[in-house]
């Protein structure tokens, strides 16, 4: 979908486009889309712009967040929970040694 020869977008379009996108409840893909560039591209745009906006003294508000389907947090959770299983079985193991020691210099 993006173009990376396009010619850039000025400010004018892309407030323009911003402003079309809110409006109708749309996210930054939507803005990307409408404009015919990657999601990173508008990112680096809205960045760039916003900055210079703030200057300015305008706060143009935020668009609808992006919906994740979970997988990435679900997956991540789950290696943390298998670290945090194979810890305690350490523990537990450690627990049983035989010398008396607690493992702390006294």
């Amino acid at each position: 979908m993006s173009n990376p020869k396009a010619a850039p977008i000025s400010a004018k379009e892309f407030v323009s486009a911003y402003v079309q996108t809110h409006q109708a409840g749309g996210t930054i893909a939507d803005l990307a889309t409408s404009l015919h560039r990657s999601v990173e591209q508008v990112r680096a745009k809205k960045n760039s712009l916003f900055a210079n906006l703030k200057k300015q003294g305008v706060a143009l508000p935020s668009l609808k967040r992006q919906e994740r389907n979970g997988s990435n947090y679900l997956e991540a959770a789950n290696i943390a929970n298998e670290y945090i299983a194979s810890m305690t079985n350490e523990g537990m193991t450690n627990e049983g040694d035989t010398d008396g020691s607690d493992g702390m210099d006294s």
